[in-house]
């Protein structure tokens, strides 16, 4: 037998759902993000919050349909740019930056979340100035002490060199001349160190096989690494994983990391690197782990400042080097070490948004890591 709803009881429950409804349009707009629901099949906007008309205050009330729509880069019956659901892009609306995302719910239903970030940006650049000027005095206190001292060095041997040129026998003067030669030496590794960290001014990003890639890199590093009696151990690079990188500049980055390791493990029972890969949220982690001397907490937070270093023979840019080339490809790095255990360089690198069988079809898969 059916069940029969009285009229009374349709009622209570249409009065519900309209009382649901209003409580859940009241505290959308106690929010202070933008929310636009719309139809993009046909560009109708079904719902907007108060927040939308904050954000754009004195155009929210103008902006209607496709023209709200197309402001941000969703012209009608055109699914969005945005390649992975909920990517953050921006865009400049007078003279103020406004963050947003997309989200499909299904084919007619779209939602785009909108919020002002002038300050937030005004706020990031400030520090990024203050960042600067701090690895500036840095650079040029190093640069003072890496020239000025072999400067000193090779006036105080001409000195030497001038006062008692007709004393010394041969053999001594070309002991100073030999010492002279040196510190140019030292004043010339310094110069072609400060010439790689403008060496990729303008990086060229593009997806790359890491798979393939570590092909290439290997090769290049296992017999050195061997020669010093240390351990290689590869893990996770068997099949196709696709980044968006150059690499060029990738290579240079694992080439001073593993470079690093090495060195860190020169009284190391059992000397080992290990280079792992990883997946998370949409990155690629490649992983470069030794078992050496490892670092203290004060050692790592200096780890990234301009020629702060351990090495006898070190300039302190190759890690400076390496997070500038990452930053450039949107990638990062972080380390975590204990002293007397090793340490562990970690390289997230953004995986690329596009099917495997799609990027081998159109050939972009191939890339250029130096021979």
């Amino acid at each position: 037998m059916p069940h029969i709803i009285s009229k009374s009881s349709r009622r209570a429950a249409d009065s519900d759902v309209q009382h649901s409804n209003w409580s859940h349009a009241a505290l959308l707009d106690k929010l202070d993000i933008g929310i636009i629901v719309f139809d993009p099949t046909n560009g109708r906007i079904d719902y907007r919050n108060r927040a939308v008309f904050d954000i754009l205050r004195d155009g929210g009330e103008e902006l209607v349909g496709n023209q709200l729509l197309e402001m941000f880069n969703h012209p009608q019956g055109q699914e969005s740019g945005l390649t992975r659901p909920g990517t953050s892009r921006t865009l400049e609306f007078r003279g103020r930056m406004l963050g947003f995302s997309q989200y499909y719910i299904h084919d007619r239903c779209c939602c785009i979340f909108v919020r002002d970030i002038t300050e937030k940006l005004r706020l990031e650049s400030i520090a990024q100035a203050v960042n600067t000027m701090d690895n500036i005095g840095f650079i040029f206190s190093g640069i003072r002490h890496e020239i000025g001292n072999p400067l000193n060095s090779i006036k105080m041997t001409l000195s030497v060199l001038r006062n008692n040129l007709g004393k010394f026998p041969p053999e001594t003067i070309e002991e100073y001349f030999d010492r002279a030669q040196q510190e140019i030496g030292r004043m010339e590794y310094m110069l072609k160190s400060l010439k790689n960290f403008s060496m990729f001014e303008n990086v060229e990003c593009r997806e790359v096989d890491l798979a393939h890639f570590m092909d290439r890199f290997l090769p290049l590093l296992s017999r050195d690494i061997e020669s010093k009696g240390i351990s290689l151990r590869i893990d996770g690079f068997d099949n196709s994983v696709f980044v968006t990188i150059d690499p060029r500049a990738l290579h240079q980055a694992l080439l001073n990391l593993v470079s690093n390791a090495a060195d860190a493990l020169a009284d190391t029972d059992r000397p080992t690197i290990a280079i792992r890969l990883r997946f998370s949220d949409h990155l690629a982690w490649i992983y470069v782990e030794d078992n050496g001397c490892g670092m203290t907490e004060d050692e790592q937070k200096r780890l990234f400042q301009p020629f702060c270093t351990n090495k006898p023979n070190g300039n302190g840019l190759g890690l400076v080097i390496v997070q500038k080339l990452l930053t450039k490809m949107n990638a990062s790095i972080d380390v975590q070490s204990t002293p007397g255990r090793g340490t562990i360089m970690r390289i997230a690198l953004p995986m690329s948004d596009t099917p495997a069988t799609q990027r081998n079809e159109a050939g972009q898969d191939a890339d250029h890591t130096p021979r």
